[in-house]
């Protein structure tokens, strides 16, 4: 048959299905499902593989409707399907409006169930009468007897997320009496473009109004006269939820009435809320005083305005006067971060799939720092950082490899550890430099990484930053590349080289180098790039070029974890800690200062987990059971690990979930744990099986399911201590095309049965290829 014959076959056959399909029954799909809490201004959705479900699109999910008996805790909706399976999953969400006439109404996912694998029904097979699912009511969040509820991530392009902070001492007031007092603070959003309304009758204000309203103002002068009293039926703005970090639960909540007690010097308040039209966005700060005995005023104190359209940048710290009765009386302090949505080419992220919260049971994972580990502080065979070091490192069995990524001048993600580097410059040659050492001919120029294009950075000879110290000057390794060295040795590779270069079976943990400022009053690199449009180019990167490779993300910048998490719910992200420390500069951050405050960070914006430093755990390995009691993974790193003593008592008796550590399979020889579960699986397949393909080959469309699989788990619920990031592969539905099975398409699961596996997904308008392990 020539080619040309091939394609006309396809065509045709293609049209006989879509006949068959137009031809086929359908089935009305029943959903039911029970929500503890949802808000009066709150929805519940369906979103699925169907296209009546939105095909996985949240903007086009399926909408539920509340039961009339159940105060809103029963959600009821039906779909008219075909017989191929349905997978599906609920969230709650809300509608917010621009109020520009030409766009419509933005849904914002608030929580989802984010359990790998989603929910599914069989309508072929379980409908009766063309009915399915009637008698069947789903409990939000459960799935398989393991909850996993999450926050979701900034899946709309107009979605942006604003968080104020206050932590330290955020007051300054004019009168000593006034700075004696104790205090609540209370945030409120409101669109500048609409009165705010100060009515406290609940029956005269919209739901979602309420939390604009407080009772008793003392400052309450704004019911003027003449002023437009209607507002819009939808907000720009979600309500604003309070996370206390130094609390012991630091998860969002609800606000209280008259704001939370804020206690100066030891308590890290984050106030956020979602917009679609920052440039009209207000917020009313309120302080209620705090007496001992009797507890919150009902009486506002003072108030502050911030604007967001005035702010500086998209981080910072703006000092808004306080107000009492008009008169200014101090300035209140915000601390401020705006979080836009991810907006490139592979920015669509559907919700078919997430690995941001599964954790998978096994013995703990080795990583290999910086590929082979650190070369220019530590001796080392090989180059730190380099694609050669980088597969050194699978080679001898790890299961990940760490790297530090950063950018470069012409904003190209590099992967490098330090933000400085010296450059070499040859002096002209004199009399009097003849007859000085060869070293004094050269100077030593420190310059930024971020000051150099990519081009520069692989031309120029470098040395390491801390080169130009006289102690270290003969110890550590020169940077500076030979004229005749291999590609794969050289520094600074790109992202985009590892992804393509270096060997599929390993994992990533890529670190995100973010510059922060030290408490020795040294900032590690000023003038550093937007941090949104920073994170936007690696995501970027990662997001269109992965493929089937397992990633994990960290940062010692909390901020950083932060926009990771908030514009992808792909992959993991881990906060990197270094904890109380003599070693290294502590940052002023307070959120890095403790193991016990990164837990409480990482559990607030709801991550992975925490990467513990060996130093602060030594000391204190209380922290571990913490990790475990938020449902976190817990990492660990430090030169610590350079020792084998060390190496085992986080494994076998702290039980970690991953250390990160230099020369990795040097000391003693391992094999990378993935390669090694693929092996047991094809052996044990070639062990049980069957002749006969109808009674050994699953059309199921999916993953075991973890309730079947002892060896899956989702950190919603309580965590083991031996778990480890593992992707599944979802798979497309066999039911409508004819396939022919072979041994590289088949996995075994538990039972001895044969479940094919042969599909793509697609995650962010990117194709991803991700075969079982």
């Amino acid at each position: 048959m020539s080619p040309f014959g091939i394609e006309n076959f396809f065509h045709e056959r293609s049209q006989a299905l879509a006949a068959q399909m137009s031809l086929a029954p359908r089935i009305m799909l029943h959903f039911s499902v029970e929500v503890e809490a949802v808000r009066s201004w709150e929805y519940v959705f369906v979103t699925g593989s169907a296209p009546a479900l939105g095909g996985w699109m949240p903007s086009d999910a399926f909408p539920l409707l509340p039961s009339q008996d159940s105060a809103r805790q029963r959600w009821e909706g039906v779909v008219e399907v075909g017989s191929d399976p349905v997978k599906f999953r609920y969230f709650i969400g809300y509608y917010l409006h621009s109020g520009k006439e030409e766009e419509k109404n933005e849904l914002v996912v608030s929580k989802w169930e984010s359990f790998l694998n989603p929910r599914s029904v069989l309508p072929a097979v379980e409908s009766i009468s063309g009915v399915c699912h009637l008698h069947v009511t789903d409990k939000f969040g459960w799935s398989s007897g393991k909850s996993l509820v999450s926050e979701a991530s900034l899946l709309g392009k107009n979605q942006n997320e604003i968080l104020l902070r206050f932590h330290g001492n955020p007051f300054k007031f004019y009168k000593k009496r006034y700075a004696e007092r104790s205090y609540c603070i209370k945030v409120t959003p409101f669109d500048l473009r609409h009165r705010e309304m100060f009515s406290y009758e609940l029956n005269e204000r919209t739901a979602w109004r309420a939390w604009s309203c407080v009772a008793g103002s003392v400052d309450d002068d704004d019911n003027e006269e003449g002023q437009d009293v209607v507002q819009p039926v939808v907000p720009s703005y979600s309500v604003a939820h309070i996370a206390i970090l130094s609390s012991d639960d630091p998860h969002y909540r609800e606000q209280s009435p008259s704001g939370d007690r804020f206690k100066v010097g030891s308590d890290y308040f984050i106030f956020r809320t979602r917009s679609v039209a920052v440039e009209f966005l207000g917020f009313r700060i309120e302080l209620f005083a705090y007496d001992e005995e009797h507890g919150p005023s009902t009486e506002r104190f003072a108030i502050a305005y911030a604007l967001p359209s005035s702010f500086s940048g998209t981080f910072g710290v703006a000092g808004e006067p306080l107000l009492v009765k008009n008169r200014p009386v101090g300035q209140i302090n915000v601390e401020y971060l705006f979080i836009r949505p991810l907006l490139t080419s592979c920015s669509v992220q559907k919700m078919n799939i997430s690995y941001a919260k599964h954790w998978k049971k096994r013995q703990p994972l080795e990583v290999g720092h910086r590929g082979m580990g650190n070369s220019y502080t530590k001796m080392n065979a090989g180059r730190e950082n380099t694609i050669h070091s980088l597969n050194t490192a699978a080679k001898r069995g790890a299961d990940y490899v760490e790297f530090d990524v950063q950018l470069s001048k012409d904003k190209i993600a590099v992967i490098f550890h330090d933000f400085h580097v010296l450059v070499t410059v040859a002096k002209r040659r004199t009399p009097r430099l003849e007859a000085q050492p060869a070293e004094a001919a050269n100077d030593y120029h420190e310059i930024a990484v971020k000051d150099l294009k990519l081009k520069q950075l692989q031309l120029l000879r470098l040395e390491h930053y801390k080169a130009n110290q006289t102690q270290t000057r003969q110890n550590y390794t020169k940077l500076s590349a030979e004229a005749d060295e291999q590609d794969e040795r050289l520094p600074f590779p790109t992202l985009l080289d590892a992804l393509h270069q270096v060997d599929s079976s390993v994992g990533f943990n890529i670190e995100i180098k973010y510059p922060m400022m030290q408490k020795n009053g040294l900032h590690e690199c000023e003038n550093y790039f937007e941090r949104n449009d920073y994170i936007d180019i690696v995501l970027s990167d990662v997001l269109s070029n992965a493929g089937d490779r397992r990633i994990v993300f960290s940062s010692f910048d909390p901020d950083c974890c932060a926009l990771l998490a908030a514009k992808q719910h792909l992959y993991p992200v881990l906060f990197l800690c270094v904890g109380v420390t003599t070693r290294y500069e502590p940052f002023v951050d307070l959120r890095s200062s403790t193991s016990n405050a990164a837990l409480n960070f990482a559990a607030c914006i709801d991550i992975l987990g925490v990467n513990f430093h060996t130093e602060d755990l030594l000391r204190d390995p209380s922290p571990i059971q913490r990790a475990r009691k938020f449902g976190l993974i817990s990492f660990v790193w430090g030169d610590d690990l350079d020792n084998k003593e060390n190496i085992d008592y986080f494994k076998k008796v702290l039980r970690v979930d991953g250390l990160i550590y230099d020369r990795i399979g040097e000391i003693e020889a391992r094999r990378n744990v993935f390669l090694v579960e693929r092996e047991a699986k094809a052996s044990l397949f070639r062990q049980s099986i069957s002749p006969i393909a109808s009674r050994t080959v699953s059309l199921d469309d999916g993953p075991p399911s973890p309730a079947v699989s002892e060896n899956s788990h989702s950190s919603g619920s309580t965590v083991s201590s031996n778990n480890s990031f593992y992707l599944h592969r979802p798979q497309t539905s066999l039911s409508s095309r004819k396939v022919s099975v072979t041994l590289e398409d088949l996995q075994v699961n538990k039972s001895g049965n044969v479940i094919r596996d042969e599909s793509l997904f697609t995650s962010n308008n990117c194709l991803h290829s991700t075969p079982y392990s």
